[in-house]
């Protein structure tokens, strides 16, 4: 479906998963109807049916007659998301690898470096920017579509967390050398390695995202 034949409640729905990633409407916080309205220029309907879609994936809370709140994100979440993530991009990792074009591989190695160079500047927004678009490339790879939506829409809250609480002591670096390892295996097409890659880094980040959890 193109995006002009879209129905506007569910571009809402992707333009507010989106800022609540970005941190325009922050983890913990209650927002309105008439607030999402103003914001976003629309009617009251669509922004009703973009927020019961956003309840269904588990990315805000409807509260009765007073519009909806976006979840804290506790240690059990992270855990569930984590497990699921790990399984499912794993999965992923084994098949992109399996798949993978020279042109893509190259266009691979491209992402993997942009996400290094805001990584060496130490921008949390951009890295969590650059991240994820590596790793849905890489998903995006294997041709999954319902794989695709599984992560998609249970990933929002991790990724928001992640860019407001940013990354432990040494994370970057550690994050960096994964990178390499899963770019590698998916460019030697080795799938083994690839699915292992995938599964460690996720494991590493989800204790990464606890023990901030844990600081605060």
């Amino acid at each position: 479906m193109s995006a002009i034949n879209t129905p506007t409640y569910l571009r809402l729905r992707e333009q507010i998963r989106s800022d609540i990633v970005a941190g325009v409407w922050a983890l913990g916080s209650h927002v309105t109807l008439a607030e999402l309205s103003q914001h976003y220029q629309v009617s009251a309907n669509p922004v009703r049916e973009a927020l019961l879609q956003l309840q269904g994936e588990g990315v805000i809370d409807m509260r009765m007659h007073r519009g909806a709140v976006i979840p804290e994100v506790d240690a059990r979440y992270i855990h569930n998301v984590y497990g699921l993530r790990g399984a499912v991009q794993s999965m992923l990792a084994r098949e992109a690898a399996e798949r993978a074009t020279p042109e893509q591989i190259k266009k691979l190695a491209e992402l993997s470096e942009a996400h290094e160079a805001a990584a060496a500047k130490g921008d949390v927004a951009a890295c969590v920017a650059a991240n994820r678009q590596l790793h849905m490339f890489i998903d995006n790879l294997a041709d999954n579509p319902l794989a695709l939506e599984v992560l998609e829409t249970r990933a929002s809250l991790v990724d928001a967390f992640r860019r407001a609480r940013g990354y432990g002591a040494g994370r970057l670096d550690a994050v960096v050398a994964q990178h390499r390892k899963l770019v590698r295996a998916i460019s030697r097409h080795d799938g083994d390695k690839a699915a292992a890659a995938a599964l460690e880094h996720t494991v590493s980040s989800r204790d990464d995202l606890l023990k901030l959890l844990a600081s605060t």
